[in-house]
């Protein structure tokens, strides 16, 4: 019961009132035997009562109304309980920050909240319908002794088998659900990446083999499948070779009672009634099953729910222009490190260029840099404030990114270029548009910036450029922009970068660079080397290094302008495709 009790909160008012229905309906439904049985052996004898016909009518109209009541309140309990939990989940896992989000993948996640949510919001209704069953089926026992004890001890005497065939259900159907939405999640992380990569696989014919791939579990899923429906089945036709054996036994006991004068007519009718009402509590396998798959889908929740978010900060941001500090700063990803031990001090409005070899922890430095990440250890600082102490609200508004592939989200295209907490003025749009070279763009379209994002058909360069406005209309004291011009050729490149640089002078920038360009116009260079900071200082001077001249194929000549150097740009045209 404890394993459910966050999906029966969930459930909320409608929850609330299902329970409240689902008190009255056992009491309607073990009052409308008495009161037929009343009513037969009043017309027996030859009497007729208007209050006992009375009773028989209200009865039946409560039985009807609770009835009506549970088939609209379930659904509603279920709907509503599926929406909290999936903010729930979803809140959780933008509180767990990336670090705690690359503990379950894409498709996990998305399993996770979409099947195991509905699932585990089925909790209420499904205990309330047991509930309601149980407190039906003990009251139909308890009138059966009422009637004659005979009928009581036989009903008795078939209970601890079908006891021990509902625990065997339960068990094996939860292991089966849990089992069934694992490899659910893992066909559905495979078809998201086959989504990512559909350009890819078009590319290389191989769509047949990645079709195959994407479905190579399900003869695993589908076994896990028959297993749930099999339990049921096993179960379902062992209790039916019962129940109708201890039926007959107990019906058998009653006809005797009639003719020997221990039990009327009317409480032979009832018997029956009140036998079929005893017998649910010995049948609920439907019921027992879904118990057990709501309780196998909220176990899955709980695994996410219970990570534990890294503590908010509740100091406010002072003022300042932006002096980012990182000291001892050491990251590692599943048991590898990423970045040890990064110390560097960067000026208020300085633009920093982040360079390294694939793999040297670029993107994780700026994700530590702006709060992404919290790192293992050591303190990420801003303005003398380390970020961890910094309320969640000030950060975000002292930070923006730019990323090598931006999503656009909000329902129109102002919307995704103003997503904020505070969305910018439209003037600021505009002018971050001219900026990032992406006004025209937006002027060629035909709702321009009332465009919903999901009709645009862009470009990379198109869509970093929209990247760049997003982030270049922030009122940020540090910008960080991780690969957000790779797509762009050289001259776009720098036609951005100067428009920037006049938007946000004054800004403190990390910039992520591949283009020798890039670094040269940048006041610092962070070089990375393995995940260490191998040197923080101006591209001339480290120029005169072979090393990081071989990291950007420069000549070998380190005073040549690397501006006009032919090697100077190595992701040249590749970099500069405008799709």
């Amino acid at each position: 019961m404890a394993a459910t009790a966050g999906p029966v909160r969930a459930s909320g008012r409608y929850g609330a009132a299902l329970a409240v229905v689902g008190l009255a309906d056992p009491v309607a439904r073990l009052a409308l035997p008495a009161a037929l049985a009343m009513a037969v052996d009043a017309a027996l004898a030859g009497r007729t009562d208007a209050a006992v016909t009375l009773g028989v009518l209200g009865v039946l109209a409560l039985a009807t109304g609770c009835e009506i009541g549970r088939e609209v309140l379930e659904n509603r309990a279920g709907v509503h309980g599926a929406f909290v939990l999936r903010r729930a989940v979803l809140g959780h896992v933008f509180r767990l920050g990336v670090a705690g989000q690359r503990r379950f993948g894409t498709g996990d996640l998305l399993s996770r909240t979409l099947e195991s949510t509905r699932g585990a919001a089925t909790a209420a209704p499904v205990l309330v319908g047991l509930a309601a069953s149980v407190a039906t089926s003990v009251g139909g026992l308890v009138a059966l002794f009422v009637i004659d004890v005979r009928l009581g001890l036989l009903f008795l005497a078939g209970a601890p088998l079908m006891w021990w065939l509902l625990r065997w259900l339960v068990r094996r159907v939860g292991q089966a659900t849990t089992e069934y939405q694992r490899l659910l999640a893992g066909l559905t992380a495979r078809f998201v990446d086959a989504l990512r990569g559909a350009r890819t696989i078009r590319a290389s014919g191989t769509a047949r083999r990645e079709t195959a791939r994407i479905l190579a579990p399900l003869p695993q899923l589908r076994a896990s499948g028959h297993g749930f429906w099999d339990a049921q089945r096993r179960a379902g036709w062992q209790v039916g070779l019962v129940m109708p054996v201890m039926e007959v036994a107990v019906l058998a006991v009653a006809g005797h009672g009639v003719m020997t004068g221990r039990i009327t007519p009317g409480e032979l009718l009832a018997a029956q009634a009140y036998l079929g009402r005893a017998m649910g509590l010995l049948s609920q396998t439907a019921g027992l099953a879904r118990y057990a798959r709501a309780r196998g889908s909220a176990a899955r929740l709980r695994e996410v729910l219970h990570v534990a978010p890294p503590p908010a900060g509740d100091r406010p941001l002072p003022a300042g222009g932006g002096a980012l500090s990182l000291r001892d700063v050491h990251v590692s990803r599943e048991g590898h490190p990423v970045l040890t031990g990064v110390s560097m001090d960067v000026p208020p409005g300085a633009v920093v260029a982040v360079v390294g070899a694939s793999g040297a922890g670029k993107t994780t430095l700026t994700e530590v840099a702006g709060g992404l990440l919290r790192p293992d250890r050591g303190t990420v600082s801003l303005d003398g404030v380390p970020l961890s102490a910094l309320r969640p609200g000030d950060l975000r508004r002292a930070v923006t990114y730019a990323f090598e592939r931006p999503r656009l989200l909000g329902r129109t295209l102002g919307d995704a270029l103003g997503y904020a907490d505070i969305p910018p003025p439209a003037a600021r749009i505009d002018a971050a548009l001219r900026d990032s070279a992406a006004a025209q763009l937006v002027r060629a379209l035909p709702d321009g910036l009332a465009t919903p994002p999901r009709d645009l058909r862009l470009s990379g360069g198109e869509l970093q450029r929209l990247g760049l406005a997003r982030a270049a209309c922030r009122d940020a004291r540090l910008v960080v922009l991780d690969d957000a011009t790779s797509s762009t050729d050289t001259a776009t490149e720098a036609q951005i970068t100067a428009a920037l640089d006049r938007a946000l002078a004054g800004t403190t920038r990390l910039v992520v660079a591949h283009r020798a360009a890039t670094a040269a116009r940048a006041d610092l260079v962070a070089w990375l080397d393995g995940g260490t900071l191998r040197a923080l200082a101006p591209h001339a001077r480290l120029r005169r290094d072979p090393a990081y001249r071989a990291a950007f194929h420069l000549a070998d000549d380190p005073g040549a302008d690397p501006a006009a150097d032919p090697a100077a740009d190595p992701a040249g045209a590749a970099a500069g495709e405008q799709r």
